[in-house]
């Protein structure tokens, strides 16, 4: 029985994973190995730490896709309300100051980031509370219901303040809703509602988040300040040309023009040291990854396994095109990750996660409904 499971395991979608997570290690060692040194010859230490983290995720692919998923729909409120309760914590207990809050908690001498696991724990929550709703699209009293569900963590999270992981939180439900089926005028009107609601969005933005949007309309009023790493990773971008300067030769990443490059700017680290053919590489791993988890939410054999990885698939899909976006300054920079190429062991740990309870739907979806 076991070995029959193993069959029908994605080894595609395990190999896109593997692929974008060693892509990610190059690229965390580029930018890291002149302030991290892991000795010579040797990746830099932060690379190192990220495989180990790499390492731990992948063995738990194989073991979160064992597990038969509809166990994940019996825990998914549970890890949904503990994950507010880690949240919630936070900023009372945690360390990390960061524009005068707090974003990390320590658990066992780690640092672990709350909002990203919290993440995940929507996608199940949300999974579970539109498969309950029975076959045909969700009605407006269901939509309506489901909204707490994304209101409270996002809430608790821009209040760190962390406004692209709160915008990450509200893309995956409106992804859920679409996949679970709402109807057109529904999805229009909470559209509607959105814009109306942008100017207090607007008001209630802490002055440097305004600052963003603004320098991301016009990066060249504030080119010292606010303005300089948009202009660097436009200029990153550009001199990557189509084969890039070589992985540690990126001018812009080593001489430490480019900040925070191992994390928000991590796309034009590559785009400058491998080039256009680096870039389009990423791209399609990415689309290639995003095809399989779709694949897998087509072959589930019930609501909760197909909203569960199409959830995931708009987790990471999102976060990819934001960040991308904000390198190529299409978006304003919101602080979000390239999913498995930033450096993060929260964020890399959940995605890698993510993925097994994918392959859980694949591997489980000849059992019976529940």
């Amino acid at each position: 029985m076991a070995e029959a499971r193993w069959r029908r395991l994605d080894l595609w979608l395990l190999f896109a994973a593997v692929a974008l997570v060693v892509y990610g290690l190059l690229l965390v060692h580029s930018t890291t190995h002149l302030t991290d040194p892991g000795g010579p010859g040797r990746p830099s230490a932060a690379a190192m730490r990220q495989a180990a983290y790499a390492v731990l995720g992948l063995a738990g692919i194989a073991v979160l896709a064992l597990v038969e998923y509809r166990w994940y729909y019996r825990l998914a409120y549970p890890a949904y309300v503990a994950s507010l309760v880690l949240l919630a914590l936070t900023p009372l207990l945690g360390h990390g100051e960061e524009f005068g809050v707090r974003r990390w908690l320590g658990v066992g001498g780690v640092a672990l980031q709350p909002s990203e696991p919290a993440k995940l724990c929507l996608v199940l929550a949300l999974a579970r509370f539109f498969a309950d709703g029975g076959e045909g699209p969700p009605s407006l009293r269901r939509i309506v219901a489901s909204f707490p569900f994304v209101a409270v963590p996002a809430v608790l999270v821009y209040w760190q303040p962390d406004l692209g992981t709160a915008l990450a939180f509200v893309a995956i439900w409106v992804g859920v809703l679409m996949v679970a089926g709402a109807r057109l005028w529904h999805l229009a009107g909470l559209a509607v509602a959105g814009l109306a609601a942008l100017p207090l969005v607007w008001l209630s933005l802490r002055e440097y988040m305004r600052q963003r949007v603004l320098i991301f309309l016009h990066p060249e009023s504030d080119p010292f300040g606010e303005g300089y790493n948009i202009l660097q990773a436009k200029i990153s971008i550009g001199a990557g040309g189509l084969f890039g300067r070589g992985l540690t030769n990126g001018t812009q990443t080593q001489l430490r023009y480019l900040r925070v490059s191992h994390s928000d700017f991590i796309f034009a680290v590559l785009a400058e040291e491998l080039g256009l053919i680096g870039v389009l590489v990423l791209f399609a791993l990415l689309l290639f990854l995003l095809f399989r988890i779709l694949r897998a939410s087509e072959l589930a054999r019930d609501g909760f396994g197909r909203l569960l990885a199409a959830g995931v698939a708009v987790m990471i899909g999102f976060q990819a095109f934001v960040n991308i976006g904000a390198n190529l300054t299409l978006l304003p920079v919101t602080g979000i990750p390239l999913p498995f190429i930033s450096l993060g062991g929260s964020a890399l740990l959940t995605n890698l996660a993510a993925l097994g309870l994918v392959q859980s739907v694949v591997v489980h979806r000849l059992r019976l409904r529940f």
